[in-house]
């Protein structure tokens, strides 16, 4: 539509300097100039609110799209509804992104970048709830608790390391326990991160008993596509960590589904799903 307007505009001014040409309207060439360069200026600035325009209406389509399917699949699950959180994966996206669902009403945004979270933190609404879903190198411990102050979870913990790292930076600060996920290679795969099944009850309990301002809120795994055994494994592994630490099972979040799979994975037991392309649109890497 906006493409139709432009050449309405054009040809109306068009319609004039051929006047002015023919000599039935006076007016200087410097006037004629300018009144085409305002015309298409003027053309730009309506685009640009056309195209903002129908990015928010795709966002919120988007996002109300995977609301309504995680809303079924909560009720195939038998789970009660609004039980299993939605993290909005706003990685490479801009800030007007992810502004524009926070004035639609959402809360919760995931990143896998550390500089980029720090960066788009500083410019958007403090009771955004950050989640860190990337891998974090534990030198970044200090400046993540320091200049996200609004970080609710940090769910990719996957060595002792970084524990104690995260925690010394959260006592530092003076800040209320963070509340973390152990990350769980739940697919053997040598590209994704996570500690395996045999070394997830000496990290889990390293957090419980020396890390006073962390709290192990949960489990999260990426899994292998189409793989949702990965579901079953990270399911079974909750249920010995409970064991150990003498807690409820339901006391530990299952941060697990993306957006080709998060409807079967609630279905598995997820209680956090982690959907990025299916709201925000294929991602934009920058070239190196």
């Amino acid at each position: 539509m906006k493409y139709e307007v432009f050449a309405l505009i054009l040809s109306l001014h068009m319609i004039i300097v051929c006047a002015f040409r023919t000599g039935h309207l006076q007016i200087s060439k410097k006037l004629q100039r300018n009144s085409i360069i305002k015309a298409i200026s003027n053309f730009a600035t309506f685009s640009t609110a056309m195209d903002d325009n129908e990015r928010r209406i795709t966002l919120e389509q988007n996002i109300n799209i995977v609301n309504e399917k995680l809303q079924s699949a909560e009720l195939m699950a038998e789970k009660a509804p609004q039980s299993v959180r939605l993290v909005a994966v706003s990685k490479t996206k801009p800030v007007s992104d992810i502004l524009t669902l926070y004035e639609y009403g959402h809360r919760v945004f995931g990143e896998n970048y550390f500089q980029e979270l720090v960066e788009k933190s500083e410019k958007l609404p403090s009771d955004i709830q950050w989640h860190f879903i990337g891998h974090l190198q534990s030198s970044k411990a200090p400046k993540i608790i320091k200049e996200v102050p609004n970080l609710e979870v940090l769910e990719t913990i996957d060595s002792l390391k970084l524990a104690g790292k995260l925690n010394q930076a959260c006592e530092s600060v003076g800040r209320r326990p963070l509340k973390v996920y152990i990350q769980v290679d739940t697919s053997g795969e040598t590209t994704k991160s996570g500690v395996t099944e045999s070394e997830l009850p000496e990290l889990a309990l390293y957090i419980k008993e020396k890390c006073p301002f962390l709290h192990l809120s949960g489990l999260m795994t990426i899994g292998a596509p189409g793989d949702l055994i990965c579901f079953d494994r990270l399911v079974s592994a909750r249920e010995s960590v409970a064991a150990l630490l003498g807690l409820d099972v339901n006391e530990l979040a299952l941060s697990m589904g993306m957006s080709a799979d998060f409807e079967e994975a609630i279905l598995k037991g997820a209680t956090s799903v982690r959907v990025g392309s299916t709201i925000f649109g294929e991602r934009i890497y920058a070239k190196r």
